[in-house]
């Protein structure tokens, strides 16, 4: 693991599975521990945007976790604009998200 050919290596923790309400694709979250620190690294097969939700409406959810979990913190990514997006009387749709081509 020390050697100059080894780029970045990451031990892989836990996946975590989840739909949005009306929205048919599944997400999945995939935790990795850095093998040389304690850090936690989520990868992500999605992303959301909402034409409509400005960033305001996008960063006011980023503080609503309590313990600071990784996990917690990319769920409520999620969850916060497809709240706010409802909120504003949009109606749930898979272009909302969009696939991570970075996530295999």
């Amino acid at each position: 693991m020390t050697d100059p050919a080894i780029r970045e290596p990451i031990s892989f923790r836990s996946e975590f599975k989840f739909f949005l309400r009306d929205i048919p694709v599944e997400i999945t979250l995939r935790l990795y521990n850095p093998v040389h620190s304690n850090t936690v690294i989520v990868r992500q097969s999605h992303f959301i945007a909402v034409a409509g939700v400005d960033q305001e409406e996008q960063a006011a959810c980023e503080d609503q976790t309590r313990d600071g979990d990784v996990l917690q913190q990319a769920i409520s990514e999620f969850v916060c604009v497809y709240n706010a997006a409802i909120g504003n009387g949009l109606k749930p749709e898979a272009s909302w998200l969009q696939r991570n081509p970075a996530f295999n």
